[in-house]
């Protein structure tokens, strides 16, 4: 009992931790604009000292906060296994990003004076605490280790193919070897070495599927078998007898070959695991998108005049708006980045990005202090383009009924997503319409010429390829019963 309220009381402690350091980043950033007028005055060194002061604190919070985070996840691991898995995550999230060496490259930017770089930097830094915050908030833990795992084995599968390929370059160099009559030992020698090297490689994937449990047995097996083949191909190539060593070495890619299907068979079971609580997510993402992007645009409806008439504080207000629409643009980045890593939607990820491009216009906008019927046209667009994909997201989640309805009579597949799919298409098609029209008109009335005009036709040519792109595949994906509406 006494170890579950110190567990708790730890944990209070690293939450307290990361608002202090967010708290400490957020207030040092704010001050990067005081430091952008006080270094041309007599001034110079004291605001620039005080903010890298102010860099260096930041970074010492983050060190502790990671040193907090292992030992607790080590003292709750029995009691909260998954409160333990959490801060681990964490943990492991923090210093793959390099959140701490970026901290302290911030730091020596700072102290260059290179302050529009610290800027940069600052706020990248920002959003990955920001990340790294609703993580470790996060209530469905669960989702996102599947997730996590879900990211590595994609990652895993990549190096696999790679290393495919550089066995099968191995043996190409093999076999040219078998053919040439005078023995180059040298070349034998190299040959050597990058088998070695391919044998490490497959040794530590095995090493890294291994955290799959009894999920990878198979494939850690298909490894370690290929890592003997490229043994005995090491030993045959120092013994400079390259028949045997390429008979190892197609043993080998065959072995490989196999791990990559059943890696691939591995991703598609976590996708299909994670699939439903994905596509919730993403709907309260859009449900999110929508309520935050109204109360922008209601503030701009009300700053409208005020700005018309060139008032400070109003302009101000303005500007601090593209700080609320940029964390919109990131809350659609991460819906792309878990269409594109769940794969439960072909178009939903490409029609997001569309919608991302006009929320960046929107953002620029609203910075350089516009607060005009134009860019409030563009906020209510896009409330209405959000609002169409999460009403077809709604529809592609209806479970199919009872007697039948909603399911494709061929592939017993869900014909109520295939529809949502159609509809987000047909947005899209209709979006790209009514931008080329309204370019059309501005081109008509004079109003945009030269790289401006060049750069919308570019952006209006690229979505209309994706459209073309995206409905061959689904039209390739579709079997024909569901086509025929059978």
């Amino acid at each position: 009992m006494r170890n579950k309220h110190k567990a708790r009381k730890y944990g209070m402690i690293w939450l307290v931790v990361l608002t202090i350091q967010l708290g400490a980043l957020q207030a040092k950033d704010k001050t990067e604009t005081v430091s952008n007028s006080a270094v041309s005055s007599n001034e110079k060194v004291t605001p620039q000292k005080r903010i890298q002061f102010e860099q260096d604190k930041a970074k010492a919070h983050m060190q502790e906060l990671e040193e907090r985070m292992f030992r607790l996840s080590r003292l709750i691991q029995e009691a909260q296994p998954e409160d333990a898995a959490r801060l681990l995550l964490g943990l492991r999230k923090a210093r793959e990003q390099l959140i701490l060496d970026r901290m302290g490259e911030a730091s020596r930017m700072l102290d260059d004076l290179k302050l529009n770089q610290a800027s940069q930097e600052q706020k990248e830094i920002l959003v990955l605490l920001e990340e790294l915050k609703k993580l470790l908030l996060t209530a469905d833990i669960g989702l996102e280790l599947k997730l996590e795992q879900l990211r590595k084995l994609i990652d895993s599968r990549e190096t696999l193919n790679k290393l495919i390929k550089k066995e099968e370059l191995q043996l190409s160099h093999t076999l040219e070897q078998q053919k040439t009559q005078k023995t180059d030992s040298e070349k034998f020698k190299a040959l050597e070495t990058s088998e070695r090297r391919n044998q490490k490689s497959a040794e530590n994937l095995q090493q890294q599927l291994r955290e799959y449990g009894a999920a990878s047995k198979g494939i850690c097996n298909s490894l370690s078998g290929a890592g003997k083949c490229m043994g005995g191909a090491c030993k045959k190539l120092g013994e400079s007898k390259p028949k045997p060593a390429s008979q190892e070495q197609k043993k080998a890619i065959e072995q490989l070959s196999r791990a990559d299907q059943e890696t691939q068979k591995l991703e598609e079971q976590l996708r299909k695991e994670v699939e439903s609580l994905v596509r919730q997510r993403v709907m309260d993402q859009l449900q999110d998108m929508i309520v935050q992007q109204k109360q922008i645009r209601e503030v701009t409806t009300k700053l409208q005049d005020r700005v018309a008439h060139k008032q400070k504080q109003a302009l101000a207000a303005v500007r601090r708006l593209s700080n609320s629409e940029e964390k919109i643009i990131s809350l659609c980045s991460e819906s792309i980045e878990l269409c594109e890593l769940t794969r439960f939607s072909l178009v939903l990820p490409v029609a997001l990005g569309a919608i991302r491009e006009q929320m960046e216009f929107v953002s620029e906008g609203l910075e350089k202090g516009q607060a005009d019927q134009e860019i409030i046209a563009d906020q209510q667009q896009i409330e209405k383009d959000l609002q169409a994909l999460l009403d077809a997201m709604q529809e592609a989640s209806r479970p199919v009924s009872k007697n039948g309805g909603g399911q494709c009579k061929g592939c017993q597949g869900n014909r109520n997503k295939l529809l949502a799919e159609v509809k987000m298409l047909r947005w899209m098609q209709q979006s790209v319409h009514q931008r080329t029209e309204s370019l059309d008109r501005q081109i008509a009335d004079k109003k945009i010429t030269g790289d401006s005009l060049k750069d919308r036709i570019e952006l209006l040519t690229v979505r209309q390829k994706e459209i073309d792109t995206v409905t061959g595949r689904l039209h390739s994906m579709t079997c024909p019963h569901c086509l025929g509406g059978e």
